[in-house]
């Protein structure tokens, strides 16, 4: 990752807490671990230690080298580029690189002399060993010291060239990972921006349709089929496999257990809730807690009819594909696509997702879509905690259809509102 700090957060290199070079113990370091004791000695006579506060200035890109190699003691240094700022500011340093306790830097200056490509400044407190090869090889001893140490450098330079091809082909693979996330995505943020406008625009002849049908809950499924049969194909073009979206079989046991156990409790709360909102609420005395769902057909009550069995045959059919679309086909690709900490994309992930299915309900009513978001964000955390369509799913069985045929959710959250 690359970030962007301005010049100003730099500071003056000044001493911040000194570390005697008795307590550096030299073969400690990779660097050194192959030297004589001859060597060793020679090395740490010519040692200069320094320490930085976080954000203070090392070295300066394009300052004169003066053949000065320094290695991290303690602390982390970041390896800053220079560059103008994207919106005409003043010049930014780009960070591409941290670097840790027993590593380098100034390496390939002791060889090529050039001014420094690159500026180094303190990300936590720094203490810094300074070895000075400017003036080594004034006899025999120091010419052996030097060309030991310029050996292990070459050694040091050759095997962080092979790390470096490593972990940019990781970063290489990463970005292409990233890259078919974003196109996922970006063909799911597209779909469902264009069934909501498509859905908000019809909103006014919907009831007229559902009057033409004489049945009051022929809508739903015509809708709910209608954003499956668009997401679904997305899916299968995005390259990745059906588990990546939760559609899997895998634990089926224990993530059905884990679902009906937290869907029970869900709906004892809910229960509970309900009794005492009807007993607190004026708007609500009469109400029970359990009452059946509202069906009707041709504007007349069907309780307990043909009909009434066909609406919850329909409902037990459509659940999954309900959580398809909102789990499979936006949570689960905008949790992979998001930046920031598990909790932050798992949240954000659920929330998007379920705004998209309270709208999906808006043809109902408006109380009836805010009151569809709760039990919606409730659905979100199991797949997210099983990466399971199966256990949302069922959940959604158990808690949906209570909630609509047993405790008559619709018609309380009507008064209620």
């Amino acid at each position: 990752m690359v970030w962007k700090i301005p010049h100003a957060a730099f500071g003056s290199p000044e001493r911040h807490r000194m570390m005697s070079v008795d307590e550096i113990t030299l073969t400690d370091i990779p660097l050194f671990a192959h030297l004589g004791r001859d060597h060793v000695k020679a090395i740490r006579d010519s040692l200069t230690v320094l320490s930085f506060a976080t954000g203070q200035t090392v070295v300066r890109e394009g300052d004169a080298n003066d053949n000065r190699l320094f290695v991290i003691l303690e602390g982390e240094a970041a390896l800053c580029k220079s560059a103008r700022s994207d919106s005409g500011g003043p010049p930014l340093d780009y960070e591409i690189e941290i670097r840790g306790r027993h590593d380098l830097f100034g390496a390939m200056w002791v060889f090529d002399q050039e001014p420094l490509p690159v500026s180094v400044m303190a990300k936590t407190p720094l203490t810094v060993a300074v070895i000075d090869l400017k003036g080594r090889g004034q006899n025999r001893r120091e010419r052996e010291t030097r060309n030991v140490l310029i050996a292990e450098l070459r050694r040091y330079l050759g095997n962080y060239v092979r790390k470096s091809l490593r972990v940019r082909v990781d970063s290489l693979a990463r970005e292409a990972e990233v890259s078919r996330y974003r196109n996922a995505v970006s063909d799911i943020v597209v779909a469902s921006l264009t069934l909501l406008s498509f859905y908000t625009l019809a909103l006014s002849t919907l009831p007229r349709f559902e009057t033409y049908l004489q049945v009051n809950f022929a809508l739903s499924p015509f809708i709910i089929v209608f954003f499956a049969l668009t997401f679904f194909p997305l899916l299968l073009r995005s390259g990745f496999p059906l588990a990546f979206f939760g559609i899997t079989f895998n634990n089926w046991r224990s993530v059905l257990l884990f679902s009906a156990a937290v869907s029970l409790a869900f709906i004892a709360a809910g229960a509970l809730t309900k009794g005492i909102l009807i007993a607190a609420l004026p708007s609500l005395h009469g109400m029970t807690v359990f009452s059946f769902a509202d069906v009707r057909v041709s504007g007349e009550n069907v309780m307990m009819s043909p009909w009434y069995w066909v609406a919850v045959g329909l409902y037990l059919a459509l659940t999954p594909v309900q959580e398809f679309v909102a789990r499979c086909g936006i949570q689960a690709p905008l949790y992979a696509f998001l930046q920031g900490s598990e909790l932050e994309r798992r949240v954000i992930s659920i929330v998007v997702s379920n705004l998209v299915f309270s709208a999906a309900h808006a043809h109902i009513g408006l109380a009836f879509a805010l009151a569809a978001f709760l039990p919606g964000l409730f659905w979100g955390w199991i797949f997210a905690r099983t990466n399971s369509l199966l256990a949302a799913s069922a959940s959604h069985f158990v808690i949906g259809g209570a909630g609509i045929f047993l405790f008559g959710i619709q018609e309380f959250v009507e008064k209620l509102f």
